[in-house]
């Protein structure tokens, strides 16, 4: 249901099919909403706007003429484990889910995608693009091949790319080939570091990677030199990298490497977690690095998204992505409400803390929260499809959390906004961002953490519009001006 909000004299009063408030001469403007609202089993569905009362939890002002940072967009990982999954679905089904995955319009409208260079630990075995016998050295990426994504991933990239031409992908690797690293072992542990003398080598290997998706039609926007830096994992890939080592073989070797080769690919530095903000300034305190980067990858398994806010108020210049946000068995015990509420919450947070994209993990995964390189695996996909062990074949089962919660901002929210101004101006306890897209529009996301409804009022354009918020619900507003 659309609410048409008309300011013409100083009187309220309403009409069978819609709320018509007159409280001034204002912007004509029209307003729908949906929610999420798991305890009354809601699911990101429209609904009515509330009639207009004196009661009030809270009241929230929308000033769209004070605004932050532009959105590059959100999305979540086509790892091989969720190429797989999805692959395994019978044609017609894949084909539909796709577009509810993709479809700007009809769809959740992901339109940014992080893709592993090789094997994360969500993938059929451990592989990179130049793995050779016994490690053997391979300076002149003579066995370089993207070859194994050709099976599972590449399809479902190229489908997603017919759907939204306008999806962005960034690829993010979390290991070099073993022969590169002084421990010779793909596992982060025991692989040590990049060795010395394969800075170069290394920054060919992205090269060539990029030239090797270009050439399938699929367009690489940015890249991260190494996922999680700070972490070496004892069950999958992974690698070290101080950010001494980062600083140096990005400005001396992969910027230039892209330069010479003709491409136009952004850096973002770090790829890890927001207590590591000391890595970050350390990294951007090398000069002719910092000219390289374009911005900083975040992921949110420790500390708080507060440190993307100190790092864009001292280098302005710099864009803040989240690029990996997992949602789980970790979380409230892996509870659809728990893990909800937590995604909204955060969500939020990252938007007012200067984030310009949000960008989950696993898009999809089977019924044991795999394939994965490792056992006992905590993490969802946005959704999950239970795979015959026998026959390989697949079904959907379930839309997890991250779904809906991610639905709430990319079904709304488009590329190229700009977040807006929202203050409480009295209320309790809430959670509240804003937007205005490229045609004006404006979408306003709310999310009421507390266990009990609240009552509220959103003021846009000086136009009144009542929220109804059921404990631990998501709504979002999307305000659109009339036509003239």
């Amino acid at each position: 249901m659309r609410l048409h909000i008309k300011n013409i004299f100083l009187m309220l009063f309403f009409v069978s099919y819609s709320n018509i408030f007159t409280l001034g001469k204002l912007e004509e403007i029209e307003t729908q909403m949906w929610i999420t609202a798991p305890d009354e089993g809601k699911y990101l569905e429209e609904i009515e706007i509330p009639a207009l009362t004196d009661e009030a939890d809270f009241y929230i002002n929308i000033d769209e003429n004070k605004s932050y940072q532009k959105i590059d967009g959100f999305g979540a990982s086509m790892t091989e484990s969720s190429a797989y999954v999805l692959s395994s679905l019978p044609d017609k089904e894949r084909n539909s889910l796709m577009r509810e995955l993709f479809d700007p319009d009809k769809g959740l409208g992901i339109s940014l995608l992080r893709q592993p260079m090789g094997a994360p630990d969500f993938a059929l075995s451990l592989y990179t693009y130049d793995d050779t016998q016994d490690n053997s050295d391979d300076f002149e990426l003579a066995h370089f091949s993207i070859e194994r994504d050709r099976e599972y991933i590449i399809p479902l990239l190229k489908q997603a790319i017919e759907i939204n031409p306008g999806l962005r992908i960034m690829a993010s690797p979390w290991s070099p080939p073993a022969w590169m690293k002084t421990g010779k072992s793909l596992i982060g542990s025991e692989g040590g570091r990049l060795r010395s003398d394969c800075y170069q080598v290394y920054a060919d290997y992205f090269v060539k990677f990029i030239q090797a998706y270009q050439n399938e039609g699929i367009k690489i926007t940015a890249v991260t030199p190494q996922n999680e830096i700070e972490y070496a994992p004892s069950l999958y890939t992974g690698m070290l990298m101080s950010a001494e080592e980062q600083a140096e073989f990005i400005s001396t070797y992969l910027a230039p490497a892209f330069i010479s080769a003709g491409l136009n690919v952004k850096i973002f530095c770090y790829d890890h977690n927001w207590d590591g903000i000391e890595t970050v300034k350390s990294i951007l305190s090398h000069d002719s690095a910092r000219n390289n980067i374009y911005g900083v990858a975040w992921h949110h398994y420790g500390g708080s998204p507060e440190a993307m806010s100190e790092i864009a108020k001292i280098y302005r210049d710099k864009i803040m992505w989240v690029t990996e946000a997992g949602n789980g068995r970790w979380i409230w015990g892996g509870s659809f409400s728990g893990t909800f509420r937590e995604g909204m919450r955060e969500a939020v947070d990252v938007f007012r803390n200067y984030t310009s994209a949000l960008i989950l993990w696993n898009i999809a995964l089977d019924q044991n929260n795999g394939p994965i390189v490792f056992t006992n695996n905590a993490n969802y996909g946005l959704v999950e499809i239970e795979v015959d062990s026998a026959s390989q074949k697949g079904s959907i089962k379930e839309k997890k959390s991250g779904w809906y919660f991610l639905g709430h901002f990319s079904k709304f929210v488009k590329t190229g906004a700009v977040r807006i101004d929202s203050n409480d101006r009295a209320g309790r306890f809430f959670n509240h961002v804003a937007f205005k897209n490229p045609d004006g529009s404006i979408v306003v996301v709310l999310f009421n953490p507390l266990f009990t409804s609240q009552k509220g009022i959103i003021s846009i354009k000086g136009n009144k519009i009542p929220v109804d918020m059921p404990a631990g619900a998501g709504i979002s507003i999307f305000v659109k001006p009339f036509e003239k």
